[in-house]
């Protein structure tokens, strides 16, 4: 399992410009911490198999979203050995909870710290 490169949760989105795998809170900090970082375009990382999916977004926050690669969808498991999409996804949907509150709370406070700018 790809670890975030900054908290060690579940990995959701690579950034190819600062070269990391983060998940959504991690990536919700750091994107949002200015109009440049803001315009880093990130690939979503498959929920299965934790490769690159044809998903890609830009923006301060990308909202917590799964999604599966090509070949997870075509073989209809992971072709890495770790299981069945289902028993992956099963596992790990306390994390994903876990981190859309972080998410949340990094939202909520770049919110006010814009009020207090403004």
């Amino acid at each position: 399992m790809k670890k975030c490169e900054l908290c060690d949760s579940f990995a959701q989105m690579h950034c190819e410009s600062d070269q990391a795998i983060l998940c959504s809170a991690c990536d919700a900090y750091v994107h949002s911490a200015n109009f440049l970082a803001a315009k880093h375009s990130r690939t979503l990382l498959c929920h299965v198999c934790q490769s690159h999916t044809p998903w890609i977004g830009t923006g301060p926050v990308l909202g917590a979203t799964l999604s599966v690669c090509n070949s997870c969808i075509n073989n209809s498991s992971c072709t890495d050995g770790k299981g069945s999409e289902n028993d992956q996804i099963a596992n790990n949907d306390d994390e994903i909870i876990a981190n859309m509150m972080k998410t949340m709370m990094v939202v909520k406070t770049a919110m006010k710290t814009m009020k207090k700018i403004k």
